[in-house]
Parts: structure tokens; sequence; C-alpha cells
């Protein structure tokens, strides 16, 4: 073999290995990574966090009746914590309330879990006569989803579902005054619906 043929073989191999080299430049066209893949993410709209009276019964408290006094309030409705799929693909229930605990005060109560369904008993100091209403209610949050998941290759966001979701984070009991005028989004404000 010539050294003029062999110089021409290496030249040419020199060649095809830079070629090779340069060959993964092509996966700068790729698209850019934006999210984590598997990576949950929801929007919510119409979220609201209000007063409902769960027990509720009125009584007249007589002036030699004052006092310290426990009360027996009647059952009236239950807030339960979970959600409804209206549309698209499904999100686990505990994934949704944990998703709204993120945007809410206090700390949601779990999907699957209600309110007492049974009279509570309510002490109250009653420290003038007249009619009153006692009561125990929770604080409910409600609101709508749009729930979304980051691809397997973490180029955007799919399995897109939608839904509505309820919970409740605080729970209360007492009395109000039929006479009384509560501040507006307070337990006693919502009870006095009862009086």
């Amino acid at each position: 073999m010539s050294k003029r043929f062999l110089s021409t073989v290496v030249a040419a191999g020199l060649a095809s290995v830079s070629f090779v080299a340069l060959g993964p430049a092509g996966s700068a066209n790729a698209a850019p990574l934006v999210c984590e893949p598997g990576y949950k993410s929801a929007k919510w709209t119409s979220l609201s966090n209000s007063w409902v009276i769960t027990h509720a019964k009125q009584i007249n408290i007589p002036k030699h009746g004052t006092g310290s006094l426990t009360k027996s309030a009647t059952y009236r409705q239950t807030v339960t914590s979970g959600r409804e799929v209206s549309a698209g693909a499904s999100y686990s229930a505990n994934w949704v309330i944990s998703s709204m605990d993120a945007h809410v005060s206090g700390t949601l109560s779990k999907a699957g879990e209600k309110t007492k369904e049974k009279s509570e008993s309510v002490t109250y100091n009653f420290n003038k006569s007249g009619v009153y209403v006692v009561f125990s209610g929770a604080k409910k949050a409600s609101g709508y989803y749009t729930a979304k998941t980051c691809n397997t290759r973490g180029t955007g966001f799919g399995k897109t579902g939608y839904g509505k979701a309820r919970s409740w984070n605080v729970e209360a009991e007492g009395a109000v005054k039929c006479t009384e005028a509560p501040k507006k989004g307070t337990a006693k404000r919502a009870a006095k619906a009862y009086c």
C-alpha cells in the first residue's frame, strides 16, 4: 500500500470520525423541558370559604335561667370532603383536596370525611334572657378545578381533568341571640338563619 493511499484512507477516517462527533448537535432542535415528568398541577376558580351551620336549635332562656348551660343542637346538614369529576381525566379525591388545601387558609379535612350527623351538645354562657339559637358549624371550602399532568418527556402537560371539590377546615359552636347583629362572615351570622 502506497504512502499516498494510506494518507488518503487515514484522512477519510478522521473526516468520518469528525462527522460522527458532530452528529448530536442536531438534538438542539429537541423540545425544551418545561416541567417535571409526572408532575400534577391544578388551577382553581370560584374558591369560597364560608360558614355552614350543621346543627342548630332555637331556645328561649328565661330571666331566672341564665348562666353556663348545655343545650342540644339538632342536626341540620352535612359537610363532606370530596370531589366531583365533570369531564376529562380523573384525579384522585385525596390529591384534589390536597391541591385545594394550598389555596385556602387552614388545613382541610381529608377526602371522605364528613361532619357529625347526630345532635350536638353545646355549652354556652347565657348572660341575658331571650331567644337564642344554639349551633355547631363548619367553615366550608369549595371551588372548581382544572388539573393536568406533565408528560413523560417533560415537554408539556396533558391528561386534563375538570371538576368541583369541597371540604372544611374549621369547626365552631356557640349561641347567638336573635336580636343580635353579628358581623358578616361569622358563624353567628350564619346561625341567625335559624332564628
